[in-house]
């Protein structure tokens, strides 16, 4: 069975450091140990990182570029991983590991949605999450050979996030320790500091949710009519105009000013055919 990571050098732990170095050796067991349970032989040359300062790890961890809030059921957000080499040596076989801790303990591994881009294959690869006695949900990125950090450089790890749906809304903490596998063990050779997100409710849906604000002012109230109240007469319109005025779809105002021309135009036009006809009689 493969040992806990071995830290490169010794520093102060805080009591969120110490939790996460925890949940980093719950994972580095699953990521160490192949098929069947038995031990994977150790490479004929094992890799190692430079010597690192004496107040720090060989792999500085930085988490940036993330959001504040993501709303449960939400689409991938993107951020970056840093892992910067402060060695003069290189590093390889690098496996970030994840730790989520939220304020309620109520996030399952199952609501988080995780996927790292993987450059020497060209795709985005998926974190499986597992829980902690702690409550927390830890995931290591598995399945591809690591990374490889050249000495004094910094490789720059774009990864995405998103909460299912039925993730209830809670204050939660990410925090990244980076572990050098060799075989069957592995080094902690870094850890970043803490990311802390917000998961908000799920973002509104539906018809609703697209439709544009009412703007102040612009509203138009439909002419209020009295009951038993004679229309107005429409001066130059005969009766028969208002009628077919009132019976074009609408009793307000706005209707009967709109068909006013049309009915004047069809008493024009019987008048003229009356006239035809007298005349037409005459002949």
């Amino acid at each position: 069975m493969a040992s806990a990571p071995q830290r490169r050098s010794p520093r102060q732990r805080t009591p969120r450091a110490a939790a996460t170095a925890a949940a980093t050796t719950a994972a580095l067991l699953t990521l160490a140990a192949p098929a069947l349970g038995a031990p994977a032989p150790d490479p004929p040359t094992a890799p190692t990182c430079g010597d690192a300062p004496d107040t720090g790890f060989p792999i500085d961890t930085r988490i940036h570029g993330g959001p504040v809030d993501y709303p449960a059921g939400g689409a991938f957000q993107e951020w970056k991983l840093d892992l910067t080499n402060g060695t003069d040596a290189p590093c390889s076989d690098i496996h970030p590991v994840l730790v989520f801790a939220d304020g309620g303990r109520t996030l399952r591994p199952a609501q988080i949605r995780f996927e790292f881009y993987d450059a020497g294959s060209a795709r985005w690869r998926p974190v499986a999450f597992e829980a902690t006695e702690e409550a927390e949900s830890v995931g290591a990125f598995t399945d591809f050979g690591g990374f490889a950090v050249p000495a004094g450089g910094t490789l720059t790890v774009p990864v995405r996030l998103a909460f299912g749906a039925d993730a209830a809304p809670d204050e939660v903490v990410v925090n990244a320790a980076v572990v050098q596998r060799r075989g069957a063990d592995g080094d902690w050779v870094g850890e970043s500091g803490d990311y802390r997100l917000t998961v908000g409710p799920p973002a509104p849906t539906g018809p609703d949710a697209s439709a544009p604000p009412e703007v102040p002012g612009k509203r138009v109230d439909p002419p209020v009519t009295v009951p038993g109240a004679k229309e107005p007469a429409v001066p130059g319109v005969p009766e028969a105009g208002r009628e077919l005025a009132r019976t074009g779809g609408g009793s307000g105002r706005d209707e009967v000013l709109v068909l006013a021309p049309f009915a004047v135009a069809l008493a024009l036009l019987g008048a003229v055919l009356v006239r035809a006809g007298r005349r037409a009689r005459h002949r």
